[in-house]
């Protein structure tokens, strides 16, 4: 199947650059330098953590004391060829849930972080946190966690959540706490 899927994906690719090509004032002059060798994956194997982002989290404008920043996308439902969009329907809902820092720890393993698709979350969390925006803030704080244990010598679990908070503030990260 991936093999199909990566011919088409080529092919796809390819037939966009020409409507490009001839449609968009400015591309006219542009070529297609290289087509990814291989085809991405939208979901694969997630860690389980100490916590997992679920769809309802997303749906419900999650908050969590351990926030880590905030992931403001939809619940993405990829089925046969058609994509369903949902949003929270929530009156006066802020658009936005908590990240939780604890969807970065695995279980059972204290000096081991995961961030981005791989991170603790069901498979509606995963649909909705797995884009650019959730991606930077779990490896914003993924690296700034692993900074502050290693220079303490301890292992990222035992870090203290308020002061990862508070590094992730000074470098310029919103948490959505209302303390920003």
């Amino acid at each position: 199947q991936l093999s199909a899927a990566e011919i088409q994906g080529r092919r796809q690719a390819v037939d966009f650059f020409g409507f490009l090509r001839e449609s968009v004032p400015g591309f006219e002059q542009a070529y297609l330098l290289e087509i990814a060798p291989q085809i991405g994956v939208r979901e694969t194997r997630r860690i389980l953590g100490d916590y997992q982002l679920s769809e309802d989290d997303v749906l419900q404008c999650a908050s969590f004391d351990d926030t880590i920043g905030v992931n403001g996308w939809m619940v993405e439902e990829h089925v046969a060829g058609s994509v369903a969009l949902r949003w929270q329907d929530i009156p006066n809902c802020r658009g936005y849930n908590h990240l939780p820092w604890r969807m970065l720890l695995v279980r059972d393993m204290d000096n081991l972080l995961v961030a981005g698709r791989c991170a603790s979350m069901t498979h509606g969390g995963q649909s909705a946190a797995r884009v650019s925006g959730g991606c930077f803030v779990m490896g914003q704080a993924a690296g700034t966690a692993a900074a502050m244990a290693a220079h303490a010598g301890v292992a990222p679990r035992a870090l203290d959540v308020r002061a990862l908070q508070a590094r992730l503030r000074t470098d310029g990260a919103w948490l959505g706490d209302g303390t920003d």
